[in-house]
């Protein structure tokens, strides 16, 4: 039993990481590129296996919070990805923007916590009266917010919003 523990510890671990880096790449790559699709394949296969091995990992004793969250990503990316596969609805770019972009917080905000959690400079800052923690998700907040709104303005879903963002027409 502990060998399973640990294989599915191992491939959370791993495709995590992977993840992370993946993900990165096709945040801040070209958009729409083979390269954009295939890395974004790559991430979207790795966030499966990620979520699905997560529910498997019991350290606290039951089911909890980041089972939930494992849940919800899985919710998130699935249609994320697929849409974006398929278009075959009217507004499938902006749609696959949001759920893709979510995705990436909520891992993001998972590294957060390990983080916090496992190591032990940090490990102090994460309870009591120290206001880091919550300042870093905070500070994630923000950047993806801003990232969610820049990759939504540049597929032009706020482009015409008034007076958000000139006018392309020429008076």
């Amino acid at each position: 039993m502990e060998l399973l523990k640990s294989i599915v510890s191992w491939c959370h671990i791993l495709s995590a990481s992977f993840s992370l880096l993946t993900g990165a790449i096709v945040l801040v790559g070209l958009k729409g590129t083979t390269r954009h699709k295939k890395l974004g394949t790559y991430y979207f296969y790795l966030m499966i296996i990620n979520n699905i091995t997560a529910l498997f990992i019991y350290n606290a004793g039951g089911f909890f919070f980041p089972h939930w969250l494992a849940i919800a990503i899985l919710i998130i990316i699935i249609p994320g990805f697929l849409i974006a596969k398929y278009k075959n609805i009217k507004y499938w770019l902006q749609i696959h923007i949001i759920f893709l972009v979510i995705s990436y917080y909520l891992l993001i905000g998972g590294a957060i916590n390990e983080a916090f959690l496992r190591i032990e400079i940090l490990k102090p800052l994460m309870t009591g009266r120290s206001f880091v923690f919550g300042v870093t998700h905070v500070v994630a907040q923000i950047i993806f917010t801003g990232l969610l709104i820049y990759f939504l303005i540049r597929s032009n879903v706020l482009r015409n919003y008034k007076g958000l963002v000139k006018s392309d027409k020429v008076s």
